[in-house]
């Protein structure tokens, strides 16, 4: 991993994209697109790296968000962990929701122009939107969405897809995809869609991260995080990848990761929610071999061990509805 990396220091880093089937007549003359990551990027973790120090919130806000009236608040990755390694430490994590929040009415962020302030809008990258060059991942995407907004204990919020268009320009606030970009987010929510391992690698610093969500918040003069309802930091965007390195299949199996069990996992936290679940190794004394167990079982538990989690558990409802349930007076 360290010479990928050290060898996309030397060469700024362009991996292009295949060509895609187009979804429109108006789209046909798409531009050719390309991936580049940001000098102040790879600067920045060049020289963190040196040191064994990495904290990337701290490398995005210090580097492309510096100065800016939004701030990266959190960067949830959801891992995948190898049924063959020896798990010492119990992962714990009970983070309900978010410590920010969507604000109805926020004129902030009416990146789209539509001036419906009450919703929740997302974009899918539609060139990125392929797993494996296999799977088209768009429907999932909606059923996912679809299923947090309909599935749960409250239905208080609408959660709009809009259509991805080239004169919306760049999809991404932290990737440079050769597109005109304002700075600004395109909507509330970018799926940004399933990208080359080798992103992952540099940017994220790890092999075994399925996806990852970056959500940020707004900020004042001072940098602070502007708190308008309950105490919450005011949620400004969240950004959403895929990893393409994996071998992506329609159901769970051996040696394949489940698309809807990430993709609805990610969307959690586009939603506010954290990350669920107690998660318990039990080894075998005779053979040596070691099973993972969640409890309780939810679609936020922090790690994929293999099994499908396409469905919201009882904590996935409640924890929505903490997030939800007063929308739009919370």
């Amino acid at each position: 991993m360290k010479k990928l990396f050290f060898a996309l220091c030397a060469t700024l880093m362009i991996v292009s994209c295949q060509d895609f089937n187009e979804v429109s007549q108006t789209q046909k003359n798409k531009p050719k697109i390309s991936i580049t990551i940001p000098d102040a990027l790879i600067n920045y973790q060049t020289a963190a790296r040196q040191t064994g120090t990495v904290d990337i919130k701290t490398m995005l806000n210090s580097t492309l968000f510096a100065g800016s009236n939004i701030q990266v608040k959190d960067v949830h990755t959801f891992k995948t962990i190898d049924a063959a390694t020896t798990v010492e430490t119990v992962d714990q994590q009970f983070q309900s929701t978010l410590t920010s929040r969507w604000v109805p009415g926020d004129i902030n962020r009416n990146w789209n122009g539509d001036g419906d302030l009450d919703d929740i809008d997302w974009v899918s990258f539609y060139p990125f939107a392929v797993a494996n060059e296999l799977y088209d991942a768009e429907p999932i995407y909606r059923s996912m969405y679809a299923k947090w907004q309909n599935d749960g204990y409250c239905n208080t919020v609408t959660v709009d897809e809009m259509t991805y268009d080239f004169a919306m320009g760049n999809p991404s606030l932290i990737l440079d995809f050769g597109l005109p970009s304002t700075g600004n987010p395109i909507a509330d929510i970018s799926v940004v869609g399933f990208l080359p391992a080798s992103i992952f690698e540099a940017v994220l610093g790890a092999e075994n991260i399925l996806g990852v969500a970056f959500s940020f918040v707004f900020v004042d003069d001072n940098g602070d995080p502007i708190k308008s309802t309950r105490g919450k930091e005011d949620k400004a965007y969240t950004e959403v990848w895929f990893n393409d390195g994996f071998t992506w299949a329609d159901g769970a199996g051996s040696g394949v990761i489940d698309l809807k069990s990430v993709i609805l996992h990610e969307f959690g936290h586009t939603l506010n929610l954290g990350h669920f679940g107690i998660l318990q190794a039990f080894t075998d004394t005779e053979t040596g071999a070691t099973d993972y167990v969640y409890q309780p079982v939810n679609t936020m538990n922090a790690l994929y061990i293999g099994e499908s989690r396409d469905f919201l558990g009882p904590n996935d409802k409640g924890n929505y509805c903490e997030a939800w349930g007063g929308w739009p007076w919370n």
